[in-house]
């Protein structure tokens, strides 16, 4: 088991590579191990996730194999980062996370839907 967290993330999205690209200039670089879902498909197979649940939501993978989707993945990530780490203890607090929870699903489908590259076939 790596000593890293893996991020899981589609690279093919403008934003969500821009974003990612984002975190890793600002983390330590033994802090991640960025995985690009289109590249990587090895590792959805090891930890069982489809293809689409990888399209639909960011994926982080703990250090003792435990999977984390959207809002939780972004926390994984934001707990590391300098200066990060106060919105994550923002978005934990027990009125905006479950907020956050549904702002992300609903931007993560609205995304799914508008991508071409998304379509499962």
């Amino acid at each position: 088991m790596p000593k890293t967290k893996i991020i899981i993330f589609d690279n093919r999205c403008r934003l969500c590579s821009k974003e990612i690209g984002y975190y890793q200039s600002v983390s330590g670089s033994d802090a991640f191990l960025w995985c690009d879902l289109h590249e990587e498909s090895n590792l959805l197979e090891r930890y069982n996730i489809s293809r689409e649940e990888a399209l639909m939501a960011l994926h982080a993978i703990n250090e003792q194999g435990h999977i984390y989707k959207g809002v939780d993945a972004f926390l994984v990530i934001w707990r590391e980062l300098p200066y990060w780490r106060v919105l994550a203890s923002i978005i934990n607090f027990p009125i905006i996370y479950p907020l956050a929870k549904v702002a992300y699903k609903l931007f993560a489908n609205w995304r799914y839907h508008r991508l071409t590259y998304c379509e499962i076939k």
